[in-house]
């Protein structure tokens, strides 16, 4: 009887089938062959010819049965060219596409996968769409309507078995893995998908452990993507051959014939080619390669250690000498250098669970308990091979723990054949670490070795599935590891031994100069335990050596940081943190790099941690600040405030960047909470300030302002505020010259009176003049001061227009004196010039955007015409070139020719004229 699954599998191919062939009926009915676009018949006829098939291109139902399924719906498309049937037969393609048909087709014809219910329902879909019947596609309704009433009519067998687009290939019929089928591999079949088609990986790598299952995997992925249509103009063939000697049974390790040397697996592919190719006539490996160098090969080589544990030079030789074309695929327990790696892990657990739940029913027991699923897996440290040994064993009638040492036992062997030359240089090198140290704890390592904390991780959980390491646990809960007494045999005969252990003492003197080089830049910079970046003297080497690596990043611009690097000092600090948890200055550096990636929530959680341990004036500064950028300006204020009443505003107590940012942080606190009249107070004497007499200065002049911001009606009193501010910035830029915040905060403020003209009736004449003779006096320094302003911006030309507006009864306007302004003079267009260039076929714009460019006049500019399209202007189809391009502002106009108008984004302009114009 069949199970749900069979019975949703049969509805769907019902389906499916009865669409093929309805599509291929509606084109040969049509018998519309003119119809059909030479690309089309191309694409069908030149790829017969190359499987050596001869093919009438004139002869539709030939062209229908060597077609792929997206090539008969383009069939069927021409055939419906210019007919009310077209736009129907483009909206049933994209639908069928959309509900990704050829992956239910895949499914169909592999019935040793799953076969989901949502792929009955977009069968279904399908079927039921009005399109069916709109396009006369009644036979697939009718088989939907069979399959809702159960009446089941399976496809022709050669049908289900044969997939029509499948690629021609060597792979074994049957895989080890179908009786559980392959479990938890989504992320590794994406891997695997993504690696395979960037067209430069012409060699790629499945590493993993024994058992894990690299073979399962790959076998899988290349039987999916050998049946997927995607897939066969990409691949013309697949060939796999096995290096594997040896099989491991409930019995132990069984040594199995098999291909040896390179000779030998160019005899493999060579018989498999003559077997896809026998029209080929082909005599030897070479000849094969030279006859076929323009066909798409993808060869698979299973086990490969077995040939790496030798030599890797040969193999690399043999990879390089296959035609351009041809791309290797290869399992191995070891890494090959020239290799485009994915690796991959054991099972997750959840996944582990299921896979011996899975091979218990296949293998007819079904009273097992969950426990004892969940203490196989665990055990085997969700490793399949020994999951199913494992199972095997227990089944034989051998208790569980028993059967698990034993697959353990086994498992080590089996994967370690010839162990140290088979081990990755991230294992050798902590097997060198623990070898010389004795016995270690995982913060050792990451602060002896240089490898990143994944890196080791990923090493440790390696080492851990084999009897090479003893994990234990310390009297503080840490995990600590040392060598099984057969690895150090082992190790005393690894060739790469002493040019390991000569890195990792090498690695140990860098670190030390390092640390030195940090506390001569600490001394040299006067850094002290008020700087973010200060390492103290107490702290020990394995965080010193890292916060120095810290200190490196941040010290970049944030835009040159890499996130990547971030990321992996955070797993790193995670790490140290695990096992220094009251380390108050380990917890300070690590909330940096959680402010670094953004992630503020967790800085402050981390940043309460170390104050818990100590109250350092840097991390109460680092916690306002968390606090400030999140607006909580009362919170923020009050640490600011405290810190002030300690005295470290004063930079002989902290430090000058520690005493200025404090000072300043208050000020904008204070600012942001409406408290101006305490800033006024608090600056009274900022005149005699020995410290920062131009930041008070500012902020003052910033609180009289906005005291007065929100006031309408009383001119006297904004004029008195103005007057102040004035004041203030002539007396800081007489006496400290034009800083940076000084002359940011003007240019608010007089921005923000860039409208006097229009209230000139409101003041006094005495302020105005006072207002423009400012202006005169500071304007063209101040924009000069400050970055991403000119005095050329359209912002103060309008401005600077404004104000030499301005006319006095009893004053002359200061501006009108001013060598640096001469007011522009209108310019307008010459209307008898337009009407000329658009009776020649020019279009008129007017230029709406002039990119920034850092390093001078941008080369291109965007234009709009009266129609609101949008134009890609050039400086190489300019008339003037170069020589006037940089003349050109934002509004100006242009004259413009161009082929043909873009549907997509801007039009590319061809040829670009300027308008003649006259000032008045």
């Amino acid at each position: 009887m069949m199970n749900t699954e069979q019975i949703l599998r049969i509805k769907s191919a019902m389906i499916i089938y009865s669409l093929e062939t309805s599509l291929g009926n509606y084109i040969i009915n049509a018998d519309r062959v003119e119809n059909i676009t030479e690309k089309n018949i191309a694409n069908i006829t030149s790829r017969e010819i190359d499987n050596g098939k001869n093919i009438d291109k004139n002869n539709i139902a030939m062209l229908v049965e060597s077609s792929y399924l997206d090539e008969v719906f383009n069939l069927a498309i021409d055939t419906t060219t210019g007919t009310s049937y077209e736009s129907k037969m483009k909206a049933l393609k994209s639908l069928c596409a959309n509900l990704n048909i050829f992956d239910i087709r895949n499914a169909i014809s592999h019935p040793n996968r799953p076969f989901p219910d949502t792929f009955w329902f977009r069968a279904a879909a399908i079927a039921s769409d009005p399109l069916i019947l709109q396009l006369d596609l009644g036979d697939v309704r009718q088989a939907l309507n069979s399959a809702l009433d159960e009446n089941l009519s399976p496809p022709p067998e050669d049908w289900l078995n044969n997939v029509h687009w499948a690629i021609p290939n060597t792979l074994p019929t049957t895989f080890d893995h179908e009786i559980t089928g392959l479990l938890g591999r989504d992320k590794e079949f994406k891997d695997l998908e993504t690696t395979l088609s960037k067209v430069r990986n012409n060699l790629i790598a499945v590493v993993a452990p024994g058992g894990v299952g690299k073979t399962a995997l790959v076998l899988q992925f290349l039987k999916d993507i050998s049946l997927s249509p995607k897939w066969s103009t990409k691949i013309h063939c697949i060939i796999f051959c096995t290096l594997k000697n040896e099989r491991l049974t409930p019995d132990g390790i069984e040594l199995i014939e098999a291909i040896n040397g390179i000779d030998q697996i160019k005899n493999s592919i060579l018989h498999d080619i003559k077997s896809i190719y026998p029209d080929k006539e082909i005599e030897c490996f070479k000849d094969a390669c030279e006859k076929l160098e323009n066909e798409k090969i993808l060869i698979c080589i299973d086990n490969l250690e077995n040939l790496l544990i030798h030599t890797q030079e040969e193999f690399i030789e043999f990879n390089e000498s296959l035609p351009l074309l041809w791309r290797v695929i290869v399992t191995s327990r070891i890494s090959i250098d020239s290799a485009t790696t994915v690796p991959l892990q054991t099972l997750g657990k959840r996944h582990a669970v299921n896979l011996c739940r899975n091979y218990f029913k296949r293998r007819g027991v079904s009273d097992f308990k969950q426990e004892d699923l969940e203490l196989i897996a665990h055990r085997a440290n969700n490793n399949p091979l020994a999951i199913r040994l494992t199972v095997d064993l227990y089944i034989r009638g051998i208790d569980i723990s028993t059967s698990i040492n034993k697959s353990q036992k086994d498992i080590a062997a089996f994967s370690y054949t010839n162990l140290i030359e088979s081990l990755s240089n991230c294992s050798i090198s902590i097997l060198e670490a623990i070898y010389v140290t004795g016995e270690v704890v995982k913060t050792q390592l990451i602060d002896l070795l240089d490898l990143s904390n994944d890196e080791i991780s990923e090493s440790i959980n390696e080492l851990s599935k084999t009897s090479l390491i003893v994990r234990s646990t310390s009297e503080t809960g840490n995990d600590k590891f040392k060598l099984s007494d057969s690895i150090k045999d082992l190790l005393l005969i690894n060739p790469r031994n002493i040019e390991v252990r000569n890195k990792i003492s090498q690695s140990i003197k860098e670190r030390k100069t390092k640390i030195q080089e940090q506390l001569n830049r600490n001394q040299i910079l006067g850094i002290n335990e008020f700087d973010a970046e200060y390492i103290s003297e107490y702290i020990s080497d394995s965080i010193r050596a890292l916060v120095v690596d810290l200190n490196k990043v941040l010290g970049r611009h944030y835009s040159k940081r890499n996130h990547s690097e971030l990321v992996a000092l955070k797993s790193k600090f995670g790490e140290l943190i695990a096992y220094n948890s009251q380390n108050h200055e380990l917890l300070f550096h690590y909330s940096r790099i959680l402010r670094a990636l953004q992630d503020e929530a967790s800085e402050v959680k981390v940043l309460d941690e170390a104050l818990t341990h100590k109250l350092e004036p840097r991390y109460l500064l680092a916690k306002a600040l968390n606090l400030f950028h999140n607006k909580h300006y009362n919170l923020s204020n009050e640490i600011f405030e405290k810190l002030l009443e300690s005295g470290y505003g004063n930079p002989e107590k902290s430090s000058k960047k520690f005493s200025a940012s404090l000072t300043k942080l208050n000020f904008l606190c204070l600012l942001n909470l409406g408290e101006y009249i305490s800033i006024i107070n608090k600056t009274e004497d900022w005149e005699t300030n020995p410290n920062w007499s131009v930041m008070m200065g500012t902020y003052r002049a910033s609180a009289f302002k906005r005291s007065v911001e929100l006031i309408r009606n009383n001119y006297s009193e904004k004029e008195s505020a103005f007057g102040k501010v004035i004041e203030i910035f002539n007396e800081i830029f007489k006496s400290e010259n034009y800083v940076a915040l000084a002359c940011n905060e003007a240019l608010k403020f007089l921005k923000e009176l860039s409208n006097i003209n229009y209230d000139k009736l409101l003041y006094s004449e005495e302020f105005l003049y006072n207002f423009v003779q400012f202006v005169k006096d500071h304007y063209f320094e101040i924009i000069n001061t400050l970055r991403g302003q000119s005095i050329d911006s359209q912002d103060s030309q309008s401005f600077l227009k404004k104000v030499y507006s301005l006319e006095f009864k009893s004053y002359k306007n200061p501006l009108h004196d001013a060598r640096w302004y001469t007011p522009e003079k209108v310019e307008h267009y010459d209307q008898e010039h337009i009407e000329e260039l658009e009776a020649a076929g020019y279009t008129i714009t007017k230029v709406y955007n002039i990119p920034d460019n850092n390093y001078g006049m941008s080369s291109f500019i965007f234009a709009k015409d009266k129609d609101e399209n949008q134009f890609f202007l050039h400086v190489d189809n300019f008339e003037h070139g170069w020589n006037r391009w940089g003349y050109i502002r934002i509004n100006d106009k242009l004259a413009i020719k161009y082929d043909t108008l873009s549907t997509e984004g801007a039009t590319t302009v061809s040829e670009i004229k300027e308008i003649d114009k006259y000032e008045m």
